[in-house]
């Protein structure tokens, strides 16, 4: 069975593209209509501590929308990891899944500059899909990171607000 809601606009250089929000809107309205599905539970890693999980569900193996399982699970890793971030993937949930990712992230696969870029550029470690079961997902361990504070020398803040514009600069923390 194919997922095919129809856009409001249609583009006419790609008359066939969907948005991800209609895709997603349907794929998840009839996981609901047909009882809830299977759990499918990622967890992304960026650190030794730092760890995060994002829960959803997939449709069983028969089911006659499970054809839609890969491309689901595709798109909403590979938003993950930039939302996100993370090195390291568990997907906890049908092994097909898991297999599935693991090949797409791989060398030969078609987010092999995700699994690349991520992986040995911005975390310096090699990127690994682990299948396993929903309930080996570590646990979710966010940490917050303060930014900025800077002061040090010459700086110039820029608000640009809905009504109004607002500039700052200071030299050494002190208001110039």
């Amino acid at each position: 069975m194919k997922i095919s809601p129809t856009p409001k606009f249609i583009p006419p250089l790609q008359p066939d593209f969907l948005p991800a929000s209609l895709f997603n809107r349907a794929y998840r309205a009839e996981l609901e209509r047909s009882g809830g599905g299977e759990p499918l539970v990622f967890g992304l890693q960026r650190g030794e501590e730092t760890f995060s999980r994002y829960e959803t569900a997939v449709f069983p193996a028969g089911h006659p929308w499970a054809a839609h399982n890969f491309f689901f699970a595709e798109r909403l890793l590979k938003f993950l990891l930039w939302q996100r971030g993370g090195y390291r993937v568990f997907v906890g949930g049908p092994r097909e899944i898991g297999e599935h990712l693991r090949q797409v992230y791989s060398p030969e696969g078609a987010r092999h500059f995700d699994a690349a870029f991520l992986g040995e550029r911005v975390y310096d470690h090699p990127f690994e899909i682990i299948p396993c079961a929903p309930e080996a997902v570590p646990a979710a361990a966010e940490h917050g990171k303060a930014l900025g504070r800077h002061l040090d020398g010459c700086r110039i803040g820029f608000d640009l607000g809905a009504s109004d514009r607002k500039v700052s600069a200071v030299i050494d923390g002190r208001v110039v």
